[in-house]
């Protein structure tokens, strides 16, 4: 079995974080006799993934080397690809496509990107082994938008769980003057199905000064802005460590999560594995794979948002149960059934 190892080159988002994982797993539950991890020759990204062979193939890097050498390094193997991007003629191989969002929500998306990625995978889902995904609700968009038989298409799960691997980095809440229990966090990319504007509206319908909210990841100065709340309850601080993101959840008043469009959604479980608390949107794969872990809203209802925040912030009782029910929905999820899942297709595929 060979694996596509372009993920190890790239930045880790949701993607490359299952990938990593679940290989990572795999390694240690002494399944991967007889597999190598190829990879392109630029600089490896963040940390390894376990004791399992890796060879560096070819001379190029990115789509180029996914389409022409990566296939030629693979011929004589099944070729199994965690990212949602394969070589579009190969035949043996099993890919595992997130979700339908770039035919679902093209507006999140350039013309350029979705209509190569689009070409892509109908070029390799009607030629690879198996298509495997992360959630029903994925398996069911993906059927619904690109025609893939769903007895074609497998599901291995993500998890939360990594985040306790780190030690939590508490300098974080004195660099930005962060008490415990005193903040909301989002934790998210700029794309619009993300939600992060009915987040920022969400928060000015709120009683003044009543918490402040960080936010993780990409800037989104002008989202928060364009919103009526006061600036100075808005504290962006940009990307972080896994130590410091774990700090944060762990005194953060709850995660806002209220995404439109999710093939999974990592960051609850990750939150919920912290003991903190989760407010997510009742849409997509959320409900899937929080079920009654999680506190749900009206992703679309800024009102509906700010009451349910407003829970959380005058009740302990509420905050502390949601805190259990996360730790224990949290325990649900691993990456060890996600290695098992992936084993058990690469042996039907054998």
């Amino acid at each position: 079995m060979y694996v596509n190892g372009r993920f190890l080159t790239q930045a880790v988002t949701g993607v490359q974080r299952f990938a990593r994982e679940t290989i990572r797993s795999y390694v240690e539950l002494g399944l991967s006799a007889n597999s190598e991890v190829l990879a392109p020759p630029a600089p490896i990204t963040a940390e390894g993934i376990g004791d399992i062979a890796l060879r560096r193939v070819g001379r190029h890097g990115g789509h180029r080397w996914e389409q022409l050498e990566l296939p030629r390094a693979a011929e004589d193997g099944l070729l199994v690809n965690m990212c949602g991007t394969a070589p579009c003629l190969h035949h043996r191989q099993l890919v595992v496509l997130h979700d339908a969002s770039i035919a679902a929500i093209p507006e999140s998306y350039t013309l350029a990107f979705r209509t190569w990625y689009q070409l892509m995978i109908r070029c390799y889902a009607a030629r690879a082994r198996r298509i495997a995904t992360v959630s029903k609700f994925s398996a069911e968009q993906i059927t619904k938008y690109f025609g893939i038989d769903s007895k074609k298409i497998d599901i291995i799960p993500e998890s939360g769980e990594h985040i306790l691997r780190t030690a939590p980095d508490h300098g974080i809440h004195a660099k930005f003057g962060l008490e415990e229990d005193g903040y909301f966090m989002a934790v998210s990319s700029r794309a619009p199905h993300k939600n992060f504007a009915r987040i920022a509206q969400a928060a000015a319908l709120l009683p003044a000064g009543s918490a402040k909210f960080v936010v993780v990841g990409g800037r989104n100065s002008a989202v928060f802005g364009s919103s009526s709340m006061d600036s100075s309850s808005v504290i962006e601080v940009g990307f972080v460590t896994d130590g410091q993101l774990r700090a944060l959840y762990e005194g953060a008043r709850c995660l806002v999560y209220p995404s439109l469009y999710e093939g999974f959604g990592i960051p609850p479980l990750e939150a919920m594995a912290c003991g903190c608390p989760v407010l997510v949107s009742r849409a997509a794969s959320l409900p899937e794979v929080c079920g009654d872990a999680a506190l749900y809203c009206d992703g679309q209802d800024p009102g509906d948002m700010a009451s349910r925040l407003r829970t959380l912030l005058e009740s302990n009782s509420a905050r502390e149960e949601y805190r259990e029910a996360g730790r224990a929905k949290s325990r649900e999820w691993t990456w060890e059934k996600a290695a098992r899942a992936l084993s058990g297709i690469v042996k039907n595929l054998d």
